[in-house]
């Protein structure tokens, strides 16, 4: 039986510097691939309908604001 062929070895990062610099490189690109920018609003809604009441009013206002008037 042949053995499993290994193309190529992720290396870890080593110290805790090296993980957050890691970290810092995938923020970037997901940055440069989101189209919208990041909500930083966190809204806490007590039960489902009164999240999805929530999202539909939000909704609304981004089409508002998107139409040209």
């Amino acid at each position: 039986m042949n053995a499993a062929k290994t193309v190529g070895k992720r290396t870890r990062p080593e110290t805790p510097e090296e993980f957050h610099a890691l970290g810092a490189v995938l923020d970037r690109e997901i940055e440069s691939l989101r189209s919208s920018p990041r909500e930083r609003f966190v809204f806490r809604a007590r039960t489902w309908d009164e999240l999805e009441r929530f999202q539909a009013q939000r909704l609304l206002a981004r089409q508002r604001t998107a139409r040209p008037q």
